[in-house]
């Protein structure tokens, strides 16, 4: 945060050593979203790290359960949080661990059909409680308003055409 009437700089300028404060505040959100997005994800990978997954796979893993039906690997690219560039790729991953199993569309040979394995279900159920408890900790001391707030917030900053 600046303060116009003072050049000392406050929030995210004096916690990365700047001298004075940003001269745009789109600049100091931007990079405050930045590292804010870094101080979180490194705990969420490495509780997926510690259970044999990467965030993109837990991604995958989350979309097929939400779906509870098979899903085409094109459908799991565009539900994705973050785009994976190489998406037959990460499925193959997953299939090798046995968290997912594929099968060929027998209309359209180019469709692939992705399924939730067992052992997939059991991972997600065990991630559940672990990484609830993550967000807990990472958010749990903002409000319920603050966190509608922030999440409207950051849906506007993606969408401008929604302002």
């Amino acid at each position: 945060m600046t303060n116009e009437h003072n050049t000392t700089p406050t929030g995210l300028a004096a916690e990365i050593g700047m001298r004075r404060p940003f001269r745009l505040a789109e600049e100091e959100a931007f990079l405050n979203i930045i590292r804010t997005h870094s101080a979180i994800a490194s705990s969420g990978e490495k509780l997926f790290r510690d259970h044999g997954i990467s965030g993109p796979q837990y991604n995958v893993l989350r979309i097929l359960r939400g779906h509870g039906t098979p899903v085409s690997v094109y459908q799991i690219a565009a539900e994705m949080v973050t785009p994976s560039p190489d998406m037959p790729r990460l499925v193959d991953r997953l299939e090798a661990a046995q968290l997912v199993t594929k099968t060929r569309c027998e209309n359209d040979r180019r469709v692939v059909w992705v399924n939730l394995s067992k052992e997939g279900k059991a991972l997600l159920k065990k991630l559940d409680q672990p990484l609830a408890d993550l967000h807990r900790i990472q958010l749990g001391h903002l409000s319920k308003e603050d966190l509608q707030a922030l999440s409207a917030l950051l849906y506007r900053a993606r969408h401008p055409e929604s302002s």
